[in-house]
């Protein structure tokens, strides 16, 4: 056991001895070549995020680029490139940053580098976080499937947490917890420490957000021991000890979150942090009405904020001073910076910075008896508080769930802890108690037949569970059968229909035929066999027609081999268009819909799997005639239930719309449509699996699935799947 637990911690440490390891390599080896470039690139690159300064950064990446290009070194300009935009965009300059990464970005598709591609566009996202969170979600989404298509389990974990860390700017409190357990989960498979650091402190911030102040407190301490590990200092330190100040902020613990400011500020060389660090302490003097520091505070921050273009910080700011404003009772004031910090937030889309500067503009025009624009930004105020509210009682639930497994687990760690401690007891009084050791062992022999009664009741419990969500799954895949059934017999309907009736004529004909020949009377033999052998052409093209009909249905609805080919997405969809509405008529005669397309023929073919997308578009569009056959029998006369499915290029990505003029999804019950088994048809009518199903196939093909609703009046659901 000694020797497992040594050989962990040495897997734990081992990535903190790394750095020191590439730094002998450099000082034993000043030769100009690619075995120095690779390891100035290794020590920027791979953990320099949390024990290079900027200034280092940029030194050990310059000097990789220089050698690369002096040897035309072309892998390695590319990495050094990525390096000195890492110190570029850590300084605050993103357009420097980013003007690099796109130069590195072209050496990756240029040699084939997929992992090099990887780290740029996770620069990339980085780099633009600090202004445009939905653009660094987008970008860090892309390394995300990339990272996972190439294997790199570290990178894989450091996107994953980078992704949560955005999704926390964006008030996304569930996704942010989610994509955080997902990075924290690759770290461990790794052994990788640094990552595991990197993911402890989103997980923090996010029980901030979420108002668990202890447990984010448990986490940053859990931080700053990673990086004592790590051999950590400066920045990265400092950022975790103004956190925790932030944690006493919001608790109302004030001389507590002064001193942590303090001691960051005074631990700190990046003014960055510094700025972060006094615009927090303006806003406790702000809140204790020492208005003359929280000013001075406040707009030194805020002229560090401008110099780097951080848009969170300025927003944040905005808001400081809007109240500090108002307390003086400097209305105008106070509306104008309520206003700049509302504008930043809206290009962020943080709508913890709207909710709290609409507040402080309400407040500013109820100051002036202005109750009008009052009134509106106080709605405003309201719809973002609620915003936040539902989103996080939501994920309050999701992460007290969280907790509640992971003590389970503590729990029934400690009650075998316990046992085990027992049995030893139990060993020792052996040779002294025989008595007691025949009570005992009857009482654990009885207590063990009852852990094995539950476990099986468990199991059988969860199989019945696991075999009804199965029976509800095929029942959903059997009605998509039937309508698409529905659709297959309708249209092979049609050439049936004309083999039997020109097969009748014949039959007819040959009768008369033989009449003729009796008379003797060849002319007109010869014109009834020339009939025949017309009708005998069409029965043979009405034949083929119902063949082609068949071999086709059959391509489409065979089981899916989970093999994308190129498709025309456009005949695809026109197809399964028709079969839907000949499956719906099929069931209700009574049933009429205008049916309109509208197919860009510049879309061309896309790699899918065919048959899932087939499936998808079968689901929507049923959902659709469902909706507007229901409006239509609530509707007084006039209504004209309209369906129209179209298709689009945008850019890299293939826009499929399905939209209805129907009874539309009520706003309340958006969020739950792609849940499984969530269904808003009577009993018996739907099993909830359609739109969640059709949510799996889009984000197994990589793409994205989209509602957009008038309630009463219809919805569009938008598919977005990617050209590859």
């Amino acid at each position: 056991m000694l020797i497992i637990l040594i050989i962990f911690s040495y897997r734990a440490h081992a990535q903190s001895y790394e750095i020191d390891r590439l730094r002998q390599q450099l000082r034993e080896h000043p030769q100009q070549d690619t075995f120095r470039v690779n390891r100035l690139n290794d020590i920027c690159n791979i953990f320099g995020w949390v024990r290079l300064s900027s200034d280092e950064v940029d030194q050990f990446a310059s000097e990789a680029l220089s050698i690369s290009r002096k040897l035309g070194y072309t892998k390695g300009e590319g990495y050094a490139l990525v390096g000195k935009a890492r110190a570029k965009c850590g300084v605050g300059d993103t357009e420097a940053g980013t003007a690099l990464l796109h130069e590195g970005d072209s050496i990756a598709k240029k040699t084939g580098d997929r992992e090099l591609e990887l780290r740029v566009l996770l620069r990339l996202a980085g780099c633009y976080q600090a202004n445009d969170y939905r653009l660094s979600l987008d970008l860090a989404l892309k390394a995300e499937q990339l990272a996972q298509t190439i294997g790199n389990r570290v990178l894989l974990s450091k996107t994953q947490t980078f992704i949560g860390l955005t999704y926390w700017g964006l008030s996304d409190y569930a996704r942010a917890m989610e994509y955080a357990l997902k990075g924290l989960k690759a770290g461990e498979e790794t052994n990788c420490l640094d990552c595991q650091v990197f993911t402890w402190q989103t997980m923090a911030n996010n029980y901030v957000s979420l108002g668990e102040y202890a447990k984010a407190n448990e986490y940053y301490q859990k931080v700053l021991g990673g990086y004592k590990q790590l051999g950590s200092s400066g920045a990265a330190n400092e950022e975790v000890i103004t956190s925790i100040g932030e944690t006493y902020r919001l608790m109302g613990e004030y001389d507590h979150a002064l001193a942590y400011y303090r001691r960051s500020i005074n631990m700190s060389t990046s003014p960055i942090n510094i700025a972060y660090a006094e615009s927090n302490i303006a806003d406790v003097y702000v809140r204790i009405d020492s208005l003359e520091p929280g000013f001075k505070l406040a707009f030194n921050s805020m002229a560090t904020a401008k110099k780097v273009n951080d848009l969170t910080l300025e927003a944040w700011i905005d808001g400081i001073l809007s109240r500090a404003y108002l307390k003086r009772k400097m209305p105008d004031s106070a509306l104008h910076y309520a206003g700049l910090g509302l504008d930043a937030a809206e290009k962020l889309g943080t709508i913890e910075f709207m909710r709290d500067n609409t507040l402080a503009m309400a407040n500013a025009f109820a100051f002036k008896k202005d109750f009008k624009n009052a009134y509106k930004y106080h709605n405003l105020y309201i719809d973002y508080r609620d915003s936040m509210m539902t989103a996080e009682i939501k994920n309050r639930t999701a992460v007290l769930e969280h907790n509640y497994e992971l003590d389970k687990k503590e729990s029934q760690i400690a009650l075998l802890s316990q046992q085990k401690k027992t049995q030893q007891n139990f060993l020792i009084a052996v040779s002294t108690v025989l008595l007691l050791i025949l009570v005992t062992a009857i009482a654990l022999l009885r207590s063990n037949r009852q852990k094995q009664k539950a476990k099986v009741k468990i199991e059988k419990a969860y199989s019945e569970l696991k075999t009804t969500q199965a029976q509800l799954i095929q029942s959903e895949k059997m009605a998509s059968l039937g309508a698409l059934t529905a659709g297959i017999a309708h249209e092979i309907q049609n050439p049936l229909n004309f083999v039997n009736n020109f097969s009748d004529v014949n039959f007819e004909l040959i009768d008369e035929a033989k009449q003729e020949i009796e008379k003797g009377n060849t002319g007109e033999v010869k014109a009834i066999l020339n009939d025949i052998k017309d009708n005998e052409q069409k029965i043979n093209h009405h034949g083929k027609r119902a063949d082609a009909i068949v071999k086709g249905m059959l391509q489409h609805s065979r089981t899916s081999s989970g093999q994308k080919e190129l498709t025309d997405i456009n005949a695809l969809a026109d197809e399964y268009l028709r079969l839907a509405y000949h499956g719906f008529r099929a069931k209700d005669k009574s049933f009429n819909a205008e049916i309109k397309t509208g197919f860009d023929p510049t879309v061309g073919k896309i790699n899918v799997v065919p048959q899932d997308i087939g499936r998808l578009i079968l689901n929507l569009i049923n959902n659709a005639f469902y909706a507007v056959g229901e409006k239509a029998k609530l509707q007084a006369a006039g209504y004209m239930p309209l369906i129209f499915v179209g298709t689009k290029r945008k850019g890299n990505n293939i826009e499929l719309r399905i939209e209805d003029n129907g009874t539309g999804i009520p706003q309340k019950i958006i969020d739950k449509i792609f849940q499984p088994f969530f269904t808003t048809k009577p009993t018996g009518q739907g099993t909830g699996l359609g739109l969640s199903l059709a949510y799996d196939i889009v984000k197994a093909h990589g793409g994205e699935i989209n509602v957009e609703i008038k309630e009463g009046e219809g919805s569009e659901f938008i598919v977005q799947l990617p050209i590859e």
